[in-house]
């Protein structure tokens, strides 16, 4: 009975947070934001205005990443570059419409200038990836369109560098869904009988009071090591998020190998193969996102390693504790 009022309870927590990541998506956005809605009348292909310029002022420096969203009609193509005060190009992309966030940037406190050139033709085109150095070539089949009215809506944005986007969020909402549901999954799989609470005897509550202490301290050094090459501004292999992950996998992996080294581990009602199984699809699986991310170039950002490395590090994690499940089982055979 317990069993099943534990897999209901993480099904209704799991339903919330995928019925969650619409929520995100709707209330995400920049920090700060232009909006403008502009009218373009094209005659005989040629566009009226033909370009325009618009002013976005940054309050105070830091870094940032710059947001930009459009959506036009087909045949109608807009090049949104966007420039410093010094006349140096920033970011800029071609579309007819698109939600682009760009690599994270240092900026300076100031005005920077927004451009939109309304391309109808195929030479435009070229010239403006030309003037901001976009490498993808044109589209000589593309389609413009000759005559008519277009009525865009547009938004440059500026968000915080350190304000996860859209996708990271609904990404880790459903990854801790999906955690909760391996976790359900293995309250009622890798318990014998009904009961769902581990149960432990004297000396494995010694033991692993032993190892939450010894975790707890290497995660708390390894914590103090990354705030004192913070303040020493020392580069970091990565962003603070994932630095901060990686230190609690660290913490995790000594409580794990003492806890099974000294037979503090495993509860008296806990089923070892099914635990072990559930172990290795966990860790397969994050195997496999792991590969999908270094495949798609997320892992590293500007040299460091970004949040999409952590299934790298849990998938190092059961491969650890899976290398101790085996030594242990070795070490007892000899012994016997």
């Amino acid at each position: 009975m317990k069993k099943k009022i534990t897999i209901i309870v993480c099904s209704i927590l799991i339903i919330f947070l995928i019925a969650l990541c619409p929520v995100l998506i709707m209330n995400d956005g920049p920090v700060t934001e232009l909006t403008f809605t502009e009218t373009v009348t094209v005659e005989a292909g040629v566009p009226n205005p033909s370009e325009l310029s618009k002013e976005f002022v940054v309050e105070e420096e830091g870094e940032y990443r710059w947001v930009t969203s459009w959506k036009g009609d087909p045949g109608m193509l807009t090049g949104v570059s966007i420039k410093s005060a010094e006349g140096d190009v920033l970011c800029a992309c071609t579309a007819e419409g698109c939600y682009a966030e760009y690599d994270a940037m240092e900026l300076k406190a100031g005005t920077y200038e927004v451009t939109l050139v309304f391309l109808t033709n195929n030479e435009a085109l070229e010239n403006f990836m030309a003037d901001n150095d976009i490498q993808e070539a044109g589209d000589e089949l593309y389609t413009y369109k000759e005559n008519g009215t277009w009525t865009t809506e547009y938004m440059v944005g500026l968000d915080e560098a350190a304000h996860f986007s859209i996708g990271v969020k609904v990404v880790f909402v459903i990854g801790l869904a999906i955690g909760l549901l391996v976790a359900a999954i293995m309250l009622a799989v890798t318990k014998k009988g009904e009961e769902t609470k581990s149960q432990f005897d004297e000396r494995q509550e010694l033991v692993r009071g032993r190892g939450f202490k010894y975790g707890f301290f290497t995660m708390m050094i390894a914590d103090a090591v990354l705030l004192f090459m913070d303040v020493l501004e020392v580069s970091l292999f990565s962003n603070l998020e994932v630095a901060m992950t990686l230190s609690i996998i660290i913490g995790v992996v000594v409580f794990a190998s003492y806890c099974i080294w000294n037979d503090g581990y495993f509860a008296l009602n806990e089923n070892r193969k099914s635990l072990l199984i559930v172990f290795g699809l966990v860790g397969v699986l994050n195997v496999v996102i792991a590969i999908g991310n270094l495949a798609a170039g997320l892992m590293l950002e500007n040299g460091a390693l970004t949040f999409r490395s952590c299934n790298l590090f849990c998938a190092l994690l059961f491969l650890v504790i899976f290398v101790v499940l085996l030594m242990k089982q070795m070490k007892d055979r000899k012994d016997e």
